[in-house]
Formats: C-alpha cells, sequence, structure tokens
C-alpha cells in the first residue's frame, strides 16, 4: 500500500507544485536577465562582496517588479487555470521600449559616471557593450 501511494505521488508530483508567488516570479524573471547578461558569474550565488553586482541586479528587479501582472491579465488565452505572473508592458511602453530600458539600467549600474548621458556616436567600446547587453535582455511573455 505505501508502495502504490508512493508511485501516486511520484507520478502526480508535476500536477502539485507550488504556484509561485508574485515575488518569487519577479526573483525567477531577474535571475534570468541578470545572469544572461553576466554569464561569467555561472549563476552562483551573490556575495557580500558582490556590491556593484548586488546594486544592478536590485535596480533591475526594481523595473521588473511593475511589469509582472497576472496571467489572466497578460494572455489572451491563459490556459485552464492559469494562476501564474507573466511579464507584460505597462504605461503604454512597448517590449522594445522594456527591454531599452532593461539595458540601460544594466548599463548605466556599469557607468555610473555617465547616468543620464548618452552614449556619444564615436564611442564604439561602450556602445558595443550596451548592444551585447541589449540583447541577452529579450524574454517572451505569456509562457516564459
Amino acid at each position: 500500500m505505501v508502495g502504490a501511494l508512493a508511485l501516486a505521488l511520484i507520478l502526480g508530483g508535476a500536477n502539485l507544485a507550488k504556484a509561485e508567488s508574485r515575488d518569487q516570479t519577479v526573483d525567477r524573471l531577474t535571475d534570468l536577465l541578470f545572469y544572461r547578461v553576466n554569464p561569467g558569474l555561472n549563476n552562483r550565488k551573490l556575495q557580500a562582496g558582490d556590491r556593484n553586482y548586488i546594486n544592478e541586479w536590485q535596480r533591475l528587479r526594481a523595473a521588473i517588479y511593475p511589469r509582472v501582472k497576472p496571467a489572466q491579465e497578460v494572455c489572451y488565452s491563459p490556459g485552464p487555470g492559469d494562476i501564474g505572473w507573466e511579464f507584460t508592458v505597462i504605461n503604454g511602453e512597448t517590449y522594445e521600449q522594456i527591454y531599452d530600458r532593461l539595458a540601460d539600467i544594466i548599463f548605466y549600474s556599469r557607468h555610473p559616471q555617465t547616468t543620464g548621458q548618452q552614449i556619444n556616436i564615436g564611442d564604439k567600446a561602450r556602445s558595443n557593450e550596451w548592444l551585447a547587453i541589449r540583447r541577452e535582455m529579450y524574454i517572451s511573455n505569456c509562457g516564459l
């Protein structure tokens, strides 16, 4: 009898998964994007000495938080019982604008002395750095 119960729990385990809270989803999305633009960290947990990375992660999370909404609000045809969270636009912005903003957050966290300034057209190194960050910013909504 115990064996049958264990087998039922193993086979049905996928259906018993806990739903993520909004904060858990925001943290997961922040981690996803943060580690995509910082591949050298190899997904290691940040430590107290990683002040610059922690600052970058916190700024990214602050920008992501208001853009995580219930799936029923975001997805045009959510699945049955879909009560999860999705990344979406707010205040009339486009996804392109979101990704540009997230890339700006990472870039200016790394170069705080230039915050509020546009990258000069002739500054190829910084332009290329921003473009590399921006390339990694794309995530899809409704099914991430």
